[in-house]
C-alpha cells in the first residue's frame, strides 16, 4: 500500500469511534442522522436486489448532484427499462430529493458509508455493482481503489473543474493524478473542462465533451410541469406583473425587497415571489418585509396572494413550476460568494434571468446567458430595479425573443443521451466496449 493510503486509513481509522460518538450525540438531541447514522458507519446496508443482474450504481453528493442525475436515470430507464439501478448519496437533504425525484426509477436509494476501507470492500462486494457512475466530483480513494480491483467500470458524468478547484488540485497533482487514474472514462461539460483534467494527467482517450446535464434537466422539468397544473392558490386571477427571486440567501434579500419597493412606485400591482434557499427563513423574511412597509403572504399558511405585494414562497418543490408564470427572475445566491444556483430552470421557460457576481458554479452557463442576451449581471439595487423595468417592458423583451431563448436553452440539452449509450456498453461488455481511441470532440 502507497504511504499516502497508508496515512489516509490510518487517520479514517481513528476517526471512526469519534463519528459514532457525534451522529450518536446529535441524534439524542435533535433526532438528526437518526435515520441514516448506521449507514454512514457502515453498520447497515440496502437490501439485497431480488434479481441476479448486477446493477449500475449511481452516486450524488446532494441535491444539485441528485437533480443532475435526474435526466440520466430517465434515460437508462426508458432506453434499458430491464437493467437494475441503484442509487447513493452522502446527505439527508439529497437523500429526500433523490427519493421523491429519482426513488420511483431504481431498486433502491441510500447511504454512501464513510470512505472507510473496511466500509467500501463491504459496501461493494454487496451491491456487485455492473458499473459506477459518479455525478459530478465526489472522489473517495478507498471507494474507487475497490471498485478498481474488482474491475468494476467507473465513471464521471457532468464533470467540471472550476479554476479554483483546478489551481488546487494542481498543488497536489501526483495525488490527483492516482486519484483520478481509477477513473475510466470522465464526461466533462466543456472543452475547457477537458484540457484541465488533461493538464492534471487525465489521459486524453478517457474524456469525453459530452455537455452539461443541467440544460438535460431543465428541459426535462419544462415538460414535466408544462403537464402539470399548477395550484390553484399560486394563480393569479387577474394578471398582474410577476417576478420571481429564487433560492436566495441572507445577505440577498434586502437588496430584492429595496429593488421590489422601487418597482412597485411604476407597476404598483407587480408582485415578487421570494422562494429563500432555506424554507425555515419564512418567519425572518416576513419580518423584513414589513420593517419595509411592503404587504406580505406566507406560502406553508396558504395566504391569498391578491392583496399582497410580495409571496414568500417557503415551500420545497414548487419553484420551478413557478418560472412559467414570471417575467423576470433573479438567481440567488450570487449576490453573495456562495457560488449561485441553476440560472436555467428559469432560462428555459425564456424569462429573462439577472444575478449577481459570485455565479461561480454556473459560469460556463452564465457565458451562454449573456452570449444568448437573456441575462445580466447585476451588482446592487439600481442594477436590479433597471433590469426589472426592462423585461416587464414588452417592448424591450418582446414574446418572440423570449420563445426564441427558451428554444436555444432545449437546443443545448442531449448529454444524458450520449452518456446513457456507453454507460450500458460498458456494464454488458466492460471496458472493452466502448472505443476509448474516438477523439474527445
Amino acid at each position: 500500500m502507497e504511504s499516502w493510503r497508508f496515512v489516509y486509513n490510518v487517520a479514517l481509522s481513528t476517526s471512526w469511534p469519534l463519528l459514532w460518538l457525534y451522529y450518536r450525540l446529535r441524534q439524542a438531541a435533535s433526532g438528526k442522522y437518526a435515520s441514516s447514522y448506521g449507514f454512514r458507519l457502515g453498520l447497515w446496508l440496502p437490501p439485497r436486489l431480488g434479481t441476479v443482474c448486477s446493477p449500475v450504481w449511481i452516486h450524488a453528493l446532494s441535491v444539485g448532484e441528485v437533480l443532475s442525475a435526474v435526466p440520466l436515470v430517465h434515460q437508462l430507464r426508458v432506453t434499458h427499462p430491464q437493467q437494475a439501478l441503484v442509487f447513493s448519496v452522502a446527505t439527508e437533504k439529497g437523500f429526500a430529493v433523490a427519493q421523491k425525484e429519482i426513488g420511483p426509477l431504481v431498486t433502491t436509494v441510500f447511504y454512501l458509508p464513510h470512505d472507510h476501507l473496511w466500509n467500501m470492500t463491504r459496501f461493494v462486494r454487496h451491491v456487485r455493482p455492473a458499473a459506477f457512475i459518479l455525478v459530478e466530483t465526489d472522489l473517495w480513494p478507498n471507494l474507487l481503489w475497490t471498485l478498481k480491483k474488482r474491475h468494476v467500470p467507473v465513471l464521471m458524468v457532468n464533470a467540471r473543474l472550476s479554476l479554483r478547484s483546478f489551481s488546487r488540485l494542481q498543488r497536489f497533482r501526483p495525488l490527483s493524478r492516482r486519484l483520478l487514474a481509477s477513473v475510466d472514462r470522465i464526461y466533462v461539460q466543456s472543452k475547457e473542462d477537458a484540457r484541465r483534467f488533461a493538464a492534471l494527467g487525465v489521459p486524453w482517450p478517457r474524456l469525453r465533451v459530452a455537455g452539461n446535464l443541467k440544460f438535460d434537466l431543465a428541459l426535462f422539468q419544462k415538460r414535466k410541469y408544462s403537464q402539470r397544473a399548477l395550484t390553484p392558490a399560486l394563480v393569479l386571477k387577474d394578471r398582474r406583473p410577476l417576478w420571481i427571486a429564487g433560492s436566495t440567501h441572507d445577505g440577498e434579500e434586502a437588496t430584492v425587497l429595496k429593488a421590489h419597493k422601487s418597482l412597485l412606485r411604476r407597476h404598483p400591482r407587480a408582485l415578487l415571489v421570494l422562494a429563500p434557499r432555506h424554507v425555515e427563513r419564512g418567519p425572518r423574511l416576513a419580518a423584513l418585509c414589513e420593517a419595509l412597509g411592503l404587504r406580505w403572504a406566507m406560502r406553508s399558511r396558504g395566504d391569498g396572494v391578491n392583496a399582497a405585494q410580495v409571496l414568500i414562497l417557503d415551500s420545497i418543490g414548487e419553484l420551478a413550476a413557478l418560472y412559467p408564470l414570471a417575467q423576470g427572475a433573479f438567481i440567488g445566491g450570487s449576490l453573495v460568494p456562495f457560488g449561485g444556483h441553476n440560472p436555467l430552470e428559469a432560462a428555459v421557460h425564456g424569462v429573462p434571468c439577472c444575478w449577481g457576481p459570485y455565479l461561480d458554479n454556473f459560469r460556463e452557463i452564465e457565458s451562454f446567458l449573456l452570449g444568448e442576451r437573456c441575462g445580466r449581471r447585476v451588482t446592487h439595487e439600481k442594477d436590479m430595479l433597471s433590469f426589472l423595468l426592462e423585461v416587464l417592458d414588452d417592448r424591450v423583451w418582446p414574446l418572440n425573443q423570449r420563445t426564441f431563448f427558451a428554444q436555444r436553452v432545449c437546443d443545448q440539452a442531449g448529454a444524458a443521451v450520449v452518456i446513457a449509450q456507453d454507460v450500458m456498453a460498458l456494464a454488458a461488455d466492460g471496458l472493452a466496449a466502448v472505443d476509448l481511441k474516438k477523439p474527445v470532440c
